[in-house]
């Protein structure tokens, strides 16, 4: 995307996370070949569980930030004169909150529509909340899971030259709900919820865990991508667009994310995996959120593992602040595990457990809207009130 201020990339990558050290080499790449400014640069992943590791340079044939920095040199080869437009929608009864499966899941979707002069469609970008795991551990092959079936779904339903891109949303603590989930739920056996915060159905003895993916399937994978694919279509096919009346921005944020000295008397100890662990001082952990303004969408980017009831809380302030299309962006810029609401911390359990023992802080979600808050007072848009 370019307008007047400059140009921008959007990009989002069929991997579980990109470290941040990743995403430095990635912006230094498409700076130095394509002229997209390091700070102009979103980078998100779609967090599926079958894709391959950034770090690992055997995957690749070449540096994995020059694979990705050809993408980028190919649309900006694409550039035209084009119109933007956004809108949401929502997607109901393929989603469940995995730690309270009597909680609220977001519903959401955000779709930015990209459109030639003439108004035909060139692409789309949507965001929503559910975790990549229709496939579970069981699953040795690489897949993009359900976003990748639905984006590539939407490519051949919209037209072979449109580009689709998906962004999760607050997925931390969401999974999907497809036949096989649903069938385990009532085959009789209690069920229990991940990191056995709670359980449903009776006792926790001789329950399933609901975290646990194995046995799903690619017809799982077709159900969950063609439902959200038939979502977006009809959203995309309401969605009117113009030239922006302001100009695109973008701004980095970098917060300490670790907690304070005193915060976990008894933080657990034990040691994550060396292969998913960048090296970091545990008391200071520099992570980076990103603001993104395109036309009427704002984008805030978190570079881990966010909670849907975050997603929901940043959209419904924002809205209130001014911002019409407002979504929240999970895995983007880098990727530090799970970053919870504070909440979680007592009621425990398997994502504060890993925020814990990483060191970050219990009040990650304040520090950040402590630090996006004064930025986007200062840029409140003068724009017509929400559709």
């Amino acid at each position: 995307m370019e307008d007047e201020g400059g140009l921008w990339a959007l990009i989002s990558v069929e991997f579980c996370y990109l470290f941040a050290q990743s995403v430095q080499e990635i912006r230094e790449a498409i700076e130095r070949r394509c002229g997209v400014p390091a700070g102009n640069a979103f980078i998100a992943t779609t967090h599926t569980h079958g894709g391959p590791r950034d770090r690992d340079a055997q995957n690749w044939d070449r540096p994995l930030a020059e694979i990705l920095a050809d993408a980028v040199e190919q649309a900006k080869a694409a550039l035209q004169p084009a119109r933007i437009g956004t809108a949401y929608s929502f997607l109901y009864g393929y989603s469940i909150n995995r730690r309270w499966l009597d909680k609220p899941v977001d519903p959401a979707i955000l779709a930015l529509r990209v459109d030639d002069a003439q108004g035909k469609l060139l692409g789309l970008l949507s965001i929503y909340g559910c975790h990549a795991v229709v496939l579970g551990y069981d699953n040795l092959q690489i897949s993009g899971d359900w976003p990748g079936y639905a984006m590539r779904e939407l490519e051949s339903r919209l037209g072979p030259d449109i580009t689709a891109l998906y962004f999760q949303g607050g997925a931390g603590d969401i999974n999907p709900l497809v036949e096989g989930v649903r069938k385990r739920i009532h085959s009789g056996k209690s069920v229990r919820a991940i990191g056995d915060v709670s359980t449903y159905y009776g006792p926790r003895e001789g329950s399933w865990n609901i975290g646990d993916r194995g046995g799903g399937t690619f017809e799982e994978v077709a159900e969950l991508g063609t439902a959200y694919a038939d979502e977006v279509v009809h959203l995309v096919g309401t969605i009117a667009t113009r030239t922006p009346d302001q100009p695109f921005w973008s701004e980095q944020i970098t917060i300490n994310g670790a907690a304070e000295p005193g915060e976990y008397p008894n933080r657990p100890t034990a040691p994550i995996p060396t292969d998913l662990v960048a090296t970091f001082d545990e008391n200071n952990i520099p992570t980076e959120l990103m603001l993104l303004n395109m036309g009427e969408m704002l984008l805030v980017g978190e570079p881990g593992e966010v909670f849907s009831e975050t997603a929901v809380n940043i959209r419904v302030a924002l809205r209130n602040m001014g911002y019409n299309a407002p979504m929240l962006a999970s895995y983007a810029n880098g990727w530090f595990h799970y970053l919870p609401e504070p909440a979680a911390f007592i009621e425990g359990g398997y994502e504060p457990n890993w925020a814990m023992t990483r060191n970050i802080s219990r009040n990650y979600q304040g520090k950040v809207w402590n630090a996006i808050k004064p930025v986007l007072e200062q840029r409140i848009p003068a724009r017509t009130p929400a559709r």
